[in-house]
């Protein structure tokens, strides 16, 4: 698995052992959303408290339960990157993993 990231479309760069944590939690994310089995690979574009994830380029519907699957899914991909050197004050962010 293979994972980038960017804030402000500015790349941000991953050190192997990050990397891989990334690629491990989106693919937990997906893995728990309706409608991305086979799923080769995700991006999460997180805008303040709005997220999109395309599955291999189609928009998800992350609006099944009635937003809790997008509100949790982008607590748990901005839990992941917060923390990560040049991640803050951003109005982007954008995760892009191969699975």
């Amino acid at each position: 698995m293979r994972a980038s990231l960017q804030a402000d479309s500015e790349p941000i760069e991953l050190k192997p052992f990050v990397e891989k944590f990334l690629a491990n939690v989106a693919k937990a994310v997906i893995q728990s959303l309706k409608g991305t089995e086979g799923a080769t690979k995700a991006v999460f574009t997180i805008k303040g408290k709005k997220m999109e994830i395309q599955i291999d380029g189609r928009p998800l519907d992350l609006h099944m339960d009635r937003g809790f699957a997008e509100v949790i899914s982008r607590d748990t991909i901005l839990g992941a990157t917060s923390h990560l050197r040049g991640m803050r004050g951003h109005e982007e962010i954008r995760l892009e993993v191969e699975l």
